[in-house]
């Protein structure tokens, strides 16, 4: 298995897109090669800071939205 399809292996595994024998290889090469194991650690790190930004909008998103609603509102009271 080379690097990329090794990579690509990982994240189709954090996600849970990996066939059920390709699953169980990358498992086995996990637990059998220090490298693989720490690409998928690494990997899962990542995803994981990724979800927090997903679920955790900035303060920069969050006063944009307000501010699009305020101007949506002061639209709205103008047109009545």
């Amino acid at each position: 298995m080379n690097r990329t399809s090794t990579n690509n292996d990982i994240v189709k595994y954090i996600y849970n897109e990996l066939e059920e024998r390709e699953t169980l290889k990358l498992n086995f090469k996990g637990l059998t090669e220090p490298r693989i194991y720490n690409e998928i650690s690494s990997f899962l790190d990542i995803k994981s800071h990724l979800d927090l930004c997903f679920e955790t909008p900035s303060d920069i998103i969050i006063n944009a939205i307000k501010e699009k609603v305020l101007v949506k509102k002061k639209e709205k009271t103008i047109k009545s």
